[in-house]
């Protein structure tokens, strides 16, 4: 390749490159602050979703243009080759920020104790239709979901094994509630208690809470709950007062048991169901 080709073929890229970059920023826009919005773009998938337009927009469309281009096709070929591209480009977009946009997080369901996200894909399996959805749109996504489990044991359990048997709460539409004041102080018996839930686990855990801890002027809103989201399990701080979440800590949450009964307890029981079991084999 002659040094005039090259440089018109690096002229070509850099023009095609600086109008992918400004998509990429107005996308990026969306992706950061309405489609991911903090504190669920690290584990809902937003850094795997920047990669993906990243690739489409700067790096496959831009690469095209450096290969195919050359100034010394007649007029009409050229213009054919950059319409080709673009054509490929548009719709390797269009299909990327189809699959980010449907993939986020759309709903944060409480459900038995702990928060799941479900992506937008996965809303239909609720049963849910957009007047149900509207109910408890506030405008921001995730929107809050409360499932409204019975306290009673025996409806518990029935809907525990129907939960096994078809879906799982979080899925189950109609037992959504909106995640409201009355609702937060129902899920506040799930609030993990963290200093108590540190003691003695790994350093960096604690050094993570405290520096959230210290981050905030006051805690005594602030409800540490389980959080499954699509790339982990966390545990995510939310604010009862102002009914919004503020960080999710990389921190594994505890077991349900070790939530409601304390770590010591639940230890106890676990050892006490283990032996039981150990001993129905016996017999």
């Amino acid at each position: 390749m002659d040094k005039k080709l090259c440089l018109s073929k690096i002229k070509a890229l850099s023009i095609h490159f600086c109008i992918s970059l400004l998509i990429f920023l107005i996308l990026l826009f969306f992706i950061l602050f309405q489609w991911y919005p903090p504190p669920f773009f690290s584990t809902d998938g937003g850094w795997q979703g920047i990669r993906l337009i990243a690739f489409v927009d700067l790096i496959l469309g831009p690469t095209l243009t450096f290969v195919i281009f050359n100034p010394g096709k007649a007029r009409k070929l050229l213009i054919m080759d950059l319409s080709v591209i673009g054509l490929c480009q548009v719709l390797a977009l269009a299909w990327g920020i189809w699959a980010v946009h449907n993939e986020r997080p759309y709903f944060a369901v409480f459900a038995d104790g702990a928060f799941y996200t479900l992506p937008f894909y996965q809303v239909k399996e609720t049963g849910l239709n957009k007047t149900d959805i509207a109910k408890f749109d506030s405008g921001n996504t995730p929107i809050k979901i409360y499932v409204d489990i019975p306290a009673d044991k025996a409806k518990y359990f029935a809907l525990l094994t129907k939960a096994v048997k078809t879906k799982p709460f979080e899925f189950m539409g109609d037992l959504y509630r909106p995640f409201d004041h009355d609702n937060v102080k129902r899920a506040a018996r799930y609030s993990i208690n963290m200093p108590a839930y540190l003691k003695g686990e790994s350093a960096v855990w604690g050094r993570r809470y405290r520096d959230f801890a210290s981050s905030i002027q006051d805690t005594s809103n602030i409800l540490f709950f389980s959080l499954h989201g699509r790339y982990g399990k966390y545990i995510v701080a939310f604010d009862r007062k102002a009914l919004a979440f503020r960080k999710v800590l990389d921190i594994p949450p505890p077991s349900i048991d070790e939530i409601v009964w304390g770590k010591q307890k639940a230890k106890k029981l676990h050892q006490l169901n283990k032996q039981r079991h150990h001993q129905q084999i016996a017999h």
